[in-house]
């Protein structure tokens, strides 16, 4: 039966969907896993390969994506064309907004409550707060987390209702509303016992006992964390923990309100590893390590290329080499989810930069300068260096680095650490065609030195040939789960409407065999004026998505011209009727 009306999605608890009053039926198993994992990724497109990973879990029968058409196209029949799932190359999205799906409407109350708290109004904000705590239904899709998929979406789902739970209990304590979060039907003492190290939560039932007159019992679960956490991890209760013990023990006044501690783990074996193969990038590497080692504490460096550069990579780099410039410590704070969506800035990082020596914080892969805005507000008086696809220019008083391609002969090193030096000293004239096709950038060359160690029998020229085929190109850039079309639907998707509108039609010139085109060619495509265009080109360049090309006669205005870059345009014109 077809949905009549505006159907509305749950996903904190079991997979529910409701058309009004009523039920909807979705089906067997897994046509409710596909939805299900749709819906944990609303408004974001799920590649087919990670449904087909979900269903059978790295054993796909042949029919596997024949399959999954089947099941969309089964709950576009349930569900109505409308509310059904969208296809959306490389996958299928399902879009829904904050009225329409649980989750996104918890974490719309829960910002709107750290807003109203960040103003002074508790009041409104624990209603907020609260509001959003009872959507809650866990746990989460309980017949079908046995997909490795959705038991990683499920978790993190909860990690966001805790969260929230913890802000509502902080809030409702800062209001001298002890008994309510005692008392609460959504019960804190189980949530500690099913989140035992959950050390928010555990500073919110202690406090909460203690203030209704229960010292007693609150010492007593102190001591039953302490032991616990020495037997279980060989750590000690935090020194937020350790003082409001001690205040209880000694009365002497009222004990500290909840201090926010991190929802992400930050220290100094945050720093992912120096990459091992790190190669060349001699001047950058120069150019950043002296840049952040002069700067004062409280400056903030971006560091910004194209997908595949090696932001990540070098950013890491530079901070392994930084080491005694920063004794009070390195740390690395990832601002995006693992599908690429970005993360809420609340919680992300606790009080890592207060002390009095300098530290470095490595702000990986933001997606705004609000969202930098919001970190940056939470970690002190840091050095912070920022990695983007943007050049965030609105950052203030920050120090901008630029990256695009590797020269050749380091691009040639790195082909030849992952592909064999005898290979790469065989075939010199197809290896150099192999890093061209590659535009010098490491992701891409990484991926292909990976391709070229696992197809031993493929010569480079051959490979180099199935490169330069552009129907095949997105295909070929792929080895494992290193690939790149992943990385170009989150550049992509960080894009507003307007810019993917225009990104497209501009793909065109690319599509049409056209090289570069002039502002005034743009202004044809995409309907404008000349000026209009050049300011949309101006935009899609901050976000490293339209290269500039420069004439040697600088002189003219028509000296300027712009280009897609081919991998960029090719996945572009796939999605094309995403929006």
């Amino acid at each position: 039966m077809v949905a009549s009306g505006r159907l509305s999605f749950a996903i904190l608890g079991p997979l529910e969907v409701h058309d009004g009053d009523r039920r909807v039926r979705l089906g067997p198993f897994k046509q409710r896993v596909v939805l299900g994992l749709l819906l944990c990724r609303a408004n974001r497109v799920v590649p087919v390969d990670s449904l087909v990973e979900a269903l059978w879990d790295g054993a796909p029968p042949r029919s596997a994506r024949k399959n999954i058409q089947v099941h969309v196209s089964a709950l576009r029949g349930i569900l109505g064309n409308g509310e059904g799932p969208h296809h959306c190359p490389p996958g299928y999205l399902v879009r829904v907004g904050p009225d329409e799906l649980d989750a996104l409407r918890m974490a719309e109350l829960a910002r709107s409550g750290r807003q109203a708290k960040a103003r002074g109004d508790l009041d409104a904000a624990a209603d907020l707060f609260g509001r959003a705590v009872r959507l809650w239904r866990g746990p989460v899709l309980p017949d079908l987390v046995i997909c490795n998929a959705l038991t990683a979406e499920a978790d993190q789902l909860v990690g966001r209702y805790l969260t929230v739970y913890e802000d509502w209990a902080e809030t409702a304590l800062a209001l001298g509303r002890h008994a309510d979060v005692v008392d609460a039907d959504d019960g804190i003492d189980n949530l500690v016992r099913e989140h035992p190290f959950r050390e928010r939560l555990r500073h919110a039932q202690l406090l909460a006992l203690h203030r209704c007159g229960r010292t007693t019992e609150a010492l007593a679960r102190f001591d039953e964390l302490r032991q616990s956490m020495a037997r279980e991890l060989g750590l000690r209760p935090s020194p937020v923990l350790d003082r409001l013990h001690r205040s209880m023990l000694t009365g002497a006044g009222e004990p500290p309100a909840a201090t926010p501690l991190a929802a992400v783990v930050v220290n100094a074996d945050a720093l992912p590893a120096d990459p091992a193969d790190f190669t060349g990038r001699e001047p950058e590497v120069a150019q950043l390590v002296d840049t952040l080692a002069a700067r004062p504490r409280g400056s903030v460096v971006v560091l910004t290329g194209p997908v595949g550069a090696g932001k990540t990579a070098l950013a890491a780099h530079c901070a392994h080499r930084l080491g005694d410039r920063f004794p009070g410590g390195r740390f690395l704070i990832g601002l995006r989810n693992a599908d690429g969506a970005p993360r809420d800035p609340a919680g992300l990082a606790d009080r890592v930069a207060h002390g009095p020596r300098r530290t470095l914080v490595v702000l990986d892969d933001a997606a705004s300068e609000a969202q930098v805005r919001a970190v940056l507000a939470t970690i002190g008086d840091a050095v912070v260096l920022v990695t983007s696809r943007r050049w965030l220019g609105g950052l203030e008083s920050a120090v901008h680095v630029r990256i695009g391609s590797m020269s050749g002969a380091d691009a040639l090193r790195l082909l030849a650490l992952h592909a064999g030096q005898p290979r790469v000293a065989a075939e010199p004239d197809a290896a150099r065609r192999l890093v061209e096709l590659c535009r010098g950038l490491p992701l891409l060359v990484r991926i292909v030195g990976a391709k070229l160690d696992e197809l031993r029998h493929l010569s480079l020229d051959r490979y180099a040939g199935r490169l330069a085929d552009r129907e095949r190109l997105l295909d070929e850039l792929a080895a494992g789960d290193l690939r790149l079309r992943p990385r170009l639907a989150v550049a992509l998707g960080d894009l507003a409407p307007d810019e993917r509108a225009a990104l497209r039609a501009l793909c065109a010139f690319a599509a049409a065999g056209i090289a570069t085109f002039t502002a005034a060619d743009a202004a044809g495509q995409l309907g404008t004026s000349a000026a209009t265009a050049e300011l949309m080109i101006e935009r899609l360049i901050e976000a490293h998505l339209v290269e500039v090309h420069l004439d040697e006669v600088m002189a003219h205005a028509d000296a300027v011209r712009y280009a897609v870059p081919p991998a960029v345009a090719l996945f572009a014109l796939e999605c094309s009727g995403c929006d």
